[in-house]
């Protein structure tokens, strides 16, 4: 698999270090003042003191713990009355791990991250040992349909905020042992957890140890989301066309997976970030796989004109009614003549305003609460549109060209995928505006060419058509029944290239 250069660069100039924590000397004693000076901008971390025992033998327990992700429950029901047990009736430092399930704690980083972890840091005065039990019980939410994929005939269970359940959600889909499941610590401060997940006996040796590799060499303090890491395992850091997918839902996930994919999840994010990826399975809806084949070969058709609607037509437009004009049916040459009397500016500068605001009632609607946002953008657009024409600010040709050029980009799934083609969009637009055709047609050249110099994992943007892969790109396009599925995409060079259980 060849790397990428800025990775080369990475891998031979930096070595990641894990995060600096001061280990305890030998004759290191810990103290209660040692702890609110550690702790002292903490106010949510608390410091309980208790002792046990009577006057002649008494035992002086400190008990550490985040409020708020520490389960305050246990603590007095559990963990208090198991100490007081323990100190009674047990000669103290004997078994005490053993009898309440402790961790023996050395490090001044590790207890940091352990308190912020929702651990209770147990420390014992007479003994100066530091132990950790885990009651950890952190804000979370039970499983819900993804907000960004409606379920309309799928399960409703998306993904949520805790690595632990979304982990779980894909293992009751894929009940082996073949599912690895390998988790990092990522950011010095953050220290954020990240699970790798692919099928061992389907995947590339190739893109299981380059996802590794990645993960590994990441040097930075926080990562607040997978986004962040989409962008740093990237094979290009500056790119228009995200090179990674993503989904909230647990199924299409556990669908790739089978296909010979490793998904990426980050703690935090209620979705996973999913690799190699193709343009093709951008265009890709998680619904396709609960509808009849034939309606969703329809789908993906429609969304791959909307992709091409949506970046080429107001270009194309332009070039034409304003550079190409000979091109055009006479009939359909005098309604844009006649719609275009008394127009203050050109159509190039007109048509640039018009798709601007069109993303910008987008965007608007975006930021909106969602019982508002898609109202605003929609009944928006058509009432500015509307007020334009009769203001003589606009031709109604051209609003017509900008709605068909909106309506199309929300036929696409990935919304990074929408965003790259909003922004080739004006590129295609400029270009058609200086040079006329000449300028549609190169600068759609020069989109092509760049697609096709672009790579996931070895694995090319364009695949399965730039290189052609007949069998590939059959099934891209269109869905078949499932019972003639049986053989996985040739492009991902599975181990296991067929679908059968007995293979």
């Amino acid at each position: 698999m060849k790397f990428r250069r800025l990775w080369k660069s990475l891998l031979k100039n930096h070595t990641s270090s894990p995060v600096p924590s001061v280990a305890l000397p030998q004759n290191h004693e810990w103290s209660p003042e040692g702890f609110r000076s550690l702790f002292r901008n903490c106010a949510d971390v608390k410091m309980d003191k208790y002792d046990f025992g009577d006057v002649d033998s008494l035992q002086t327990v400190h008990l550490i713990y985040c409020e708020g992700l520490a389960d305050i429950q246990q603590i007095n029901e559990y963990v208090l009355p198991r100490l007081e047990s323990m100190l009674h009736h047990s000669k103290p430092g004997i078994g005490f791990d053993k009898k309440l399930e402790l961790t023996r704690v050395d490090q001044t980083g590790d207890l940091t991250t352990r308190v912020f972890s929702g651990q209770l840091i147990i420390y014992f005065s007479n003994l100066n040992a530091l132990y950790a039990l885990d009651i950890a019980s952190p804000p979370h939410r039970s499983p819900s349909e993804s907000n960004t994929e409606i379920s309309i005939k799928g399960p409703k269970d998306g993904f949520v905020e805790e690595l632990t359940t979304n982990v779980a959600l894909i293992r009751k889909r894929l009940r082996t042992n073949s599912l690895c499941y390998e988790q990092f610590t990522i950011g010095k401060r953050s220290n954020s957890k990240v699970a790798l997940l692919y099928i061992e006996d389907i995947i590339q040796p190739e893109i299981v140890k380059e996802a590794k590799t990645r993960l590994q060499h990441i040097d930075i303090d926080a990562i607040m989301g997978s986004s962040q890491l989409e962008k740093i395992i990237s094979d290009y850091s500056f790119t228009l066309f995200p090179l990674l997918d993503y989904s909230g839902r647990p199924d299409y996930v556990a669908d790739c997976l089978i296909h010979g994919r490793f998904a990426v999840i980050v703690e935090g994010a209620p979705n996973a970030i999913i690799g190699p990826a193709n343009l093709t399975l951008l265009l890709k809806s998680p619904e396709d796989a609960y509808f009849p084949f034939y309606y969703a070969t329809l789908g993906m058709f429609l969304r791959l004109v909307g992709l091409v609607i949506s970046l080429l037509l107001p270009g194309f437009w332009i070039a034409l009614s304003s550079f190409n004009v000979e091109q055009i049916p006479y009939p359909l040459l005098a309604t844009i003549s006649v719609s275009r009397i008394g127009l203050p500016m050109p159509g190039p500068m007109e048509a640039i305003l018009m798709i601007f605001m069109f993303e910008l009632f987008r965007e608007a609607g975006e930021r909106l609460p969602k019982a508002v946002g898609q109202t605003v953008s929609v009944v928006g657009g058509i009432v500015v549109g509307d007020a334009a024409i009769r203001a003589g600010l606009a031709s109604t040709t051209l609003l017509v060209v900008a709605a068909v050029t909106a309506v199309s980009s929300f036929t696409l799934v990935n919304q990074s995928l929408v965003g790259s083609v909003s922004i080739i969009r004006f590129f295609v637009l400029i270009c058609s505006s200086v040079l006329g055709m000449y300028g549609f047609i190169l600068s759609t050249i020069a989109i092509v060419l760049y697609l096709s110099r672009l790579e996931s994992f070895g694995v090319p943007y364009l695949a399965p058509l730039s290189p052609l892969t007949w069998k590939d790109f059959i099934a891209a396009v269109i869905r078949k029944p499932w019972n003639t599925i049986n053989r996985r995409p040739e492009m991902l060079h599975t181990k296991d290239s067929t679908r059968r259980g007995d293979s």
